[in-house]
């Protein structure tokens, strides 16, 4: 996410949460009448793929490789948990390496060694189509109206679904608004159910989180290793419609040791605080694999 001049445009490699469950909610009221507010998906990642976190480095500055010590969370947990030093937690130990974290950064599953998790950053192709803006009355191109718009190619992805109707009835959807925006259609296979741990501890956020929002607290939290970012969503309710709230949140990929929770769940169905205790990235792909 970035801001140009009044404006925030965001630039990803996968489906946000909110752009994904509204398509789905749309079709599924256009099947049976009916609305699920607390239905919530997370942001969908292509296959094997998913955000970095601080102890999934790149091996280079500039390189796209990255390499994860096998449980490392699971670890780092324990560490938190005896409380050692966060100097000496916050030590990425991977030898004959200038490891640089980049949290957020998508990457792609590649192989293991014995003790380590291998991954390689994910890009995806794209088209890029350009526009201009004409003035009515001139016929001319407009003064500063030249403009972009890129179109990622993606094939499987994976999400997380609450367990709800809506995805028992939706199997096709439309991406985009129109055929210059994307239109693209995308079918919706429910593969398997999951479990996943949503307990207090060391937590990673699949998805942006906040600690608190509109003077409601989620969560506590003791420890924080992550990045910012912006929240920017389109908003619709019966007594105003088109507003669009910009917050700060922490960006995918952050960890998070959380004390207590509080109504963890409330604000999932915006795309936030889908937050989970893993052992490694490893373990996380391979249950929603």
């Amino acid at each position: 996410m970035r801001k140009i001049r009044n404006y925030y445009f965001s630039i990803t490699n996968y489906i946000p949460s909110t752009t994904l469950r509204g398509a789905i909610l749309a079709e599924y009221f256009n099947q049976t009448g009916k609305i699920d507010e607390n239905f919530y998906v997370s942001p969908a990642y292509p296959i094997r793929t998913a955000p970095t976190h601080y102890f999934s480095p790149a091996t280079e500055r500039k390189g796209d490789e990255f390499i994860e010590v096998k449980k490392v969370l699971e670890k780092k947990e324990k560490e938190f948990e005896a409380n050692r030093p966060i100097e000496e937690i916050m030590k990425l130990e991977i030898e004959g390496k200038n490891p640089k974290p980049k949290i957020g950064s998508l990457i792609t599953y590649e192989g293991e060694s014995e003790k380590e998790n291998k991954y390689k950053g994910f890009s995806s192709k794209s088209t890029i189509q350009m526009h201009v803006a004409i003035d009515k009355t001139s016929i001319s191109s407009y003064k500063g109206m030249l403009f972009a718009y890129e179109y990622k190619h993606f094939d499987e992805m994976w999400a997380i679904a609450s367990d709800s109707e809506v995805i028992d009835t939706v199997k096709i959807i439309k991406i985009g608004r129109g055929k210059n925006r994307g239109n693209k259609i995308v079918n919706i296979e429910k593969v398997k159910e999951v479990s996943l741990d949503q307990s207090k501890g060391l937590l990673y956020c699949l998805s942006p989180c906040v600690i608190s929002l509109f003077g409601k607290t989620f969560f506590k939290a003791k420890h924080i290793i992550g990045d910012k970012s912006m929240y920017s969503g389109w908003f619709t309710a019966d007594s105003f419609s088109g507003q669009k709230p910009v917050f700060e949140t922490l960006r995918e990929g952050s960890l998070i040791y959380v004390e207590s929770f509080n109504n963890e769940k409330s604000i999932m169905p915006a795309g936030l605080n889908f937050m989970f205790r893993i052992s490694d990235l490893k373990s996380l792909l391979d249950k929603v694999s």
